[in-house]
Formats: structure tokens, C-alpha cells, sequence
């Protein structure tokens, strides 16, 4: 008897710390499946009380349109923050899908910003490390909205940024670093670059620059 209890005493602290970390990787995904039901559930609410919609509002407490986006903003930009340090792929796309995003899986997004309403994502469309997708932009005392859509095949290069209304088609590679004018649609197959994007060449022509 004495030598099980010594034998308990001592397996007991062993038991502990092997079951520890699935233990802590069992709590935080608890934590991140609560904080995804709970977002959600206040992002209903809210879409009840107050649709979404495009247009260009007025920065003001007093215009209910931008004091929703405000909501919403914030509240999608609190839970998808976490999920951009969580390690499997498609998780990030489960949340941007839970929160009205439409984006498939075949989409790499990781390291990108998607802002929170009006975007649509074609299938295996690749954004790059840093790439911001903008539905919506502050100009001055005013807020524009404009849905943004990026179809199949798309390749958003690394620090791009795309401006709230751009359309851009299918096949389009657009350079590092470069960004869209709002409303601007990128033309189907081209490679785009510039500040702003401008359209360069078809995505199938050969890249290595000759001198003329």
C-alpha cells in the first residue's frame, strides 16, 4: 500500500504535465469557437437593427449608417485578428465566410487585410503578404462603401492595395506594391502594376525584358 501511494504520488505531477498542452490547446479552441458564436450572433443582431448597405455617408454620430459600419468594423476586426495567428489556412476563410464575406476556400489569404462588408472572392485567387482589400474609405467628413469584387484566378501582389469598387477580372496579376483608383475595373487575363494600376501585358507573354 505504501508503495502505490509513493507510486500515485509521484505519476500524478507526470500525468499533469504531459496532458497539459493538449489541455491549453483544448481551452484556447473553446475560447476561439465561443468568440466566433458570439460575434456572430451580435453581427445578426445587428444586420436586424441596421442592414449594411453601399453609398457615401456622412462621418458623423448622427448618421446611423456610419455608426453601424463602425460596429460591425470593430467587431470583425476583433475576432478575425485572433484568427489571423491561427495556424491551419482555412480557418481565417471559416470566420471571413461566417461574417458574410463571400470567399471560397481555394483562396490564399493569409497576411492579407479583407475589410468587413461588400467583398466577394473568386475561386484560387492568391493575396499576397500585407495585400489590403478596401470596401470602404474615409474621405474627408465622408464614408464611401463600394462592393469589391475579385473574381477567379486573380493574383493580388505582396503590399497591394485594392480601393473600395474595384472589379477585378478574371486572371489578372497585379504587381507589388501597387494599388487600384476607386471603382476601377482590371481587365480579364493582363498583368496590372503602377501607383495607380495600369495594365502592362497579357498574363501568358513572356516577363524577361529585352532592350529594344
Amino acid at each position: 500500500m505504501f508503495f502505490f501511494n509513493l507510486f500515485s504520488y509521484w505519476i500524478d505531477p507526470i500525468i499533469i504535465v504531459c496532458f497539459l498542452p493538449i489541455s491549453l490547446v483544448i481551452y484556447y479552441l473553446n475560447f476561439i469557437y465561443f468568440l466566433l458564436l458570439f460575434g456572430k450572433l451580435i453581427l445578426i443582431l445587428t444586420n436586424l437593427i441596421h442592414q449594411p448597405k453601399e453609398g457615401i455617408f456622412q462621418r458623423s454620430s448622427k448618421d446611423k449608417d456610419f455608426l453601424f459600419y463602425l460596429l460591425r468594423r470593430n467587431l470583425k476586426s476583433f475576432v478575425l485578428r485572433i484568427f489571423n495567428y491561427f495556424p491551419l489556412p482555412w480557418a481565417k476563410i471559416l470566420a471571413l465566410k461566417l461574417f458574410n464575406i463571400k470567399i471560397p476556400y481555394k483562396t490564399g489569404v493569409l497576411d492579407s487585410f479583407i475589410d468587413s462588408d461588400f467583398i466577394e472572392i473568386g475561386n484560387n485567387t492568391i493575396l499576397g503578404e500585407g495585400s489590403i482589400i478596401m470596401s470602404s474609405m474615409v474621405l474627408g467628413d465622408f464614408l464611401l462603401i463600394k462592393k469589391v469584387i475579385l473574381k477567379d484566378g486573380c493574383t493580388i501582389g505582396a503590399f497591394s492595395v485594392i480601393a473600395p469598387g474595384t472589379i477585378v477580372e478574371e486572371g489578372v496579376i497585379l504587381g507589388m506594391g501597387s494599388f487600384t483608383k476607386i471603382n476601377q475595373r482590371l481587365e480579364k487575363g493582363f498583368i496590372h502594376f503602377g501607383r495607380p494600376a495600369k495594365k502592362w501585358k497579357k498574363t501568358g507573354d513572356n516577363f524577361i525584358l529585352t532592350k529594344k
